[in-house]
Order: structure tokens, then sequence, then C-alpha cells
């Protein structure tokens, strides 16, 4: 599997953190993968045959073709069988109303529904390029053209900022500190930004950590994670992991995550 990040132009920063593509060789059956939650909205466009995208608590199910997904708050598993190709972005976790976009939770936009008949002409233009720079430039660009100029709320910013760089283990309390504000303010701005309350996000966020630490970690992971993270007992991680991936930690080890694990920096067959 071939995992690559490009930058985005100065247009888009902010907003867009940045486009990705995936490539795979053939696949004779069903692969799937774990995507878990980690507050942000996406766009993915299948180039070659779409898989499947499945909310395995719903049970809801939809076909990866071309799609904006919203901020996920649980696990959502991906199916894929022939061959695998994909290009998609993912925007900041406030990124999708500079887009004239609503702040998707758990939730699918089908790009035609977004953007119309433009959408089958950007599918066409991005497989005529190859996989790398230009075909991300190509994404970019028409990005770039459906700008509104909507601005986000610099408290907004500031608490995702806050949250992120001390992966989720913060207290609400200490963000509105940090942002100098109210509890009510950021709340109310936060969930019309981001969609979710800032004390959801940071539990999203402090498991991707977990998640990523567990890929990356030694046998014992889950316990030394356990520690790590603030839990009294290796228990109580083990359930929030299961609510955060859908599976154990042993399972989830044991099941091909190649796209979880590359976002992390690493492939789980590296050893």
């Amino acid at each position: 599997m071939s995992y690559q990040r490009f930058p985005v132009p100065e247009r888009l920063r902010g907003v867009v953190e940045h486009v990705w593509m995936v490539e795979s060789a053939p696949l004779a059956e069903v692969r799937r993968e774990i995507l878990i939650p980690n507050g942000r909205p996406g766009l993915a466009i299948a180039l070659a045959e779409p898989g499947t995208r499945h909310d395995p608590v719903t049970g809801a199910e939809w076909v990866n073709a071309a799609s904006v997904f919203g901020v996920m708050t649980r696990p959502h598993v991906l199916g894929q069988v022939g061959t695998s190709s994909y290009v998609g972005v993912e925007f900041t976790p406030w990124g999708l109303a500079a887009f004239g976009l609503p702040a998707l939770v758990d939730d699918v936009l089908e790009l035609g529904d977004w953007a119309g008949a433009a959408a089958a002409g950007l599918v066409g233009e991005l497989r005529a390029v190859p996989f790398g720079a230009e075909r991300a430039e190509r994404l970019a660009g028409f990005l770039a053209a459906w700008l509104t100029g909507a601005d986000v709320p610099p408290v907004v910013v500031a608490a995702v900022r806050a949250i992120d760089e001390l992966r989720g283990r913060v207290a609400v309390a200490e963000v509105v500190r940090r942002c100098g504000t109210s509890y009510s303010t950021l709340y109310r701005l936060f969930r019309r930004s981001v969609g979710i309350g800032p004390k959801q996000y940071a539990e999203i966020i402090r498991y991707y950590d977990f998640v990523g630490g567990l890929l990356g970690g030694p046998a014992d992971a889950a316990a030394t994670l356990s520690a790590l993270h603030g839990y009294y007992d290796q228990a109580h991680a083990a359930r929030d992991f299961k609510r955060y991936t859908g599976v154990s930690a042993t399972t989830f080890l044991a099941v091909q995550n190649g796209i979880a694990a590359l976002m992390h920096g690493r492939s789980v067959q590296d050893g």
C-alpha cells in the first residue's frame, strides 16, 4: 500500500490540514480496516473501484465513492475489494463551514449533492493525472474555488489547539481558562463550528492518541498506556478503547489496519 500526504496552498490553510492519497494492489478478497475518530471531517474520492464505509453502531453502509464525511464520534469500518485508489483531504475540525457546509457529525454528504455536476468533472480530472503532487494540486484548486470566506471564532481555534497540544488530556475548565471565555460561550461556539462540544472533542483526541500509541507500542502497550493516560486501571482503558474503535485492543492489533496505522506514521507490518 502507498500512502502520502501533501501540503495545501496558503489559501486553504486553516480550513484544510492536508491532501492525502492511498493506492494498493488489486485485492481478490474484501479487506476491512477500522477507521477511528480523530476529530476531523474529511473528503474521500475513489478513483478506481469504490469500497464501502460501514457504521458498526447503526449498521448504516455507504458506497465510498465521492463523499464528505463529518466529524466521527464512533469508528467506521472500510471495506475494499479490487483495485484501490483514493484521494481526499482532511479538514480542520471547523473547516466545513469555510465551504458553506454544515458541521456534519457522524454523517455523510455525497460530493455531487454539494458540488453538483462539477463533482463528476473533478473525478475525471483526478483520474487523468498520476499519483502525486499534481493530483493533490488539482484537488486543492477545486476546493479553493468553493471557499466562502466564512470565519471561525478565534476562541474555537484556540480551544482546538489547546486540546490537540495536550492530546485530549485536559479538563474543559482548563481549556475555558486558557481561552479567556466562559464555558457557555465556548460550548455554544465550539458546537456551532465543529458540531460537537469541547468535552467530546477532547475524548476523541485522547483516544485517537491512545490508538496511535498502541499501534506503535510494545506488547504490553495497553497496560502502559492506561497508566500514561491517567486511568486508574487497565479495564477502564479497555472499555473506552472499544468504545472508540469498536473492537478490543487485542482484536484491533490482529486486524489489517493499514490506513489507520499509516495515519499514525507506521504500518503494523513494520514490526
